[in-house]
């Protein structure tokens, strides 16, 4: 029998619909399941404001992958109504809804006699959530099926402590989290008793010495950190979506180097860590969310945690990078909590590959899926934050 276990919040999102800041139903890829696409053969919809009739069938379009909807000309769901509510569930009922419509941003990942429910960080609401509570795991004496499982579950334990750590900035404990996952990586035999020691002070004290001496390069990482924005965005710029998040600072990232000089640069960065720091507790709270709901999924082994933790730092760079573009185009006056919840909802979504998608684009990317752990460094920098 499997046991089951939700993050802390699990149970106290609710969607608020016409009051979402950014709706699900709009510049988004929506999957239509198949059962879904059986039950919707042969049924319309009122279209009040064109005063016409909407086929739901007529609203599909196929792709490789599957069925999804055809937005419309405003990057809209079609059953999207003016005031930001559903029309197959005020004009029909729930059940026509598809399964990713009826459980979003709800996350389920089904391991072997384990079942783990988290919320997807790509909805604000879920933003708010990490804002005001440090994500983790509701569960009690989980036995796991094998040793493999319960090793991988353990390293992952490792990670959200070292997240949690207070004595160090999130690019130390970053940095940190990947050394050691590379260590375990080239361990022919790993055992728990190994990966708990792991995040002992003995061995973390002389790494964080190392890291504290090392010496970065600030500009490097803000230009890399550019580049990775630029690249994850191209292809939602190229469709038009996200247009009034993405499209002015990504060509503000265009012309970073041209604008601003060397010195220029580290001096705006410098000014624009003093702003982030007030949102330093809610960042890690995001990354930790990302660890729990994504850096260990059901079939995993532990290459495929590296990865995923990859892809995390990935987002962190992104988001901060998006942030930090933003705060130059405002005339560098500072960032509401709701821009920033934006904007992580934003990158969140652009970047939501699925695993094979994410091999794929590390693949593409770089000369191996495993980075160096210099190039983590380099992208992170010895930031304050």
């Amino acid at each position: 029998m499997s046991q089951s276990v939700k993050i802390n919040y699990y149970d106290t999102f609710k969607c608020i619909a016409d009051k979402c800041s950014m709706t699900c139903c709009q510049e988004w890829r929506i999957a239509v399941d198949e059962d879904t696409k059986k039950k919707w053969v042969g049924h319309q919809i009122e279209d009040v404001e064109n005063n016409t009739k909407i086929s739901l069938c007529g609203c599909l379009e196929e792709e490789e992958s599957g069925s999804i909807i055809k937005l419309n000309k405003d990057k809209k769901c079609p059953f999207l109504n003016k005031d930001k509510l559903c029309k197959l569930v005020s004009q029909l009922d729930e059940t026509f809804l598809s399964k990713t419509c009826d459980t979003f941003p709800r996350q389920k990942n089904e391991f072997e006699g384990r079942i783990e429910q988290t919320l997807a960080s790509c909805c604000p609401v879920v933003v708010d959530f990490m804002r005001d509570q440090k994500p983790q795991l509701l569960k009690e004496n989980i036995k796991h099926a094998h040793p493999e499982e319960a090793l991988l579950f353990e390293i992952r334990e490792v990670m959200l402590g070292l997240m949690d750590e207070g004595a160090y900035t999130l690019p130390e404990r970053l940095m940190t989290i990947f050394y050691t996952l590379l260590e375990f990586l080239d361990r022919e035999k790993l055992s728990i008793e190994q990966v708990k020691v792991s995040s002992g002070e003995k061995q973390l004290k002389p790494l964080i010495k190392a890291i504290r001496n090392m010496d970065f390069s600030l500009v490097d990482a803000l230009l890399e950190s550019n580049e990775l924005f630029l690249d994850v965005v191209e292809n939602y710029r190229k469709q038009g979506l996200y247009v009034d998040y993405l499209e002015s600072i990504a060509q503000l990232a265009e012309n970073l180097e041209a604008d601003y000089g060397e010195e220029e640069l580290l001096e705006r960065q410098a000014e624009f860590e003093k702003v982030l720091l007030e949102y330093k507790q809610l960042l890690k709270h995001y990354i930790m969310s990302e660890i729990i709901s994504n850096g260990l999924m059901p079939e995993s082994n532990l290459e495929d945690m590296v990865v995923a933790f990859e892809w995390i730092v990935m987002e962190y760079s992104v988001i901060r990078q998006a942030l930090f573009l933003k705060w130059l185009e405002q005339g560098e006056e500072g960032l509401s909590y709701e821009t920033v919840r934006d904007y992580i909802t934003v990158i969140a979504r652009v970047t939501g590959y699925d695993a094979s998608d994410i091999y794929e684009y590390l693949e593409n990317s770089f000369e191996d899926v495993i980075w160096e752990w210099g190039y983590m460094a380099m992208v992170l920098g010895n930031l304050e934050m």
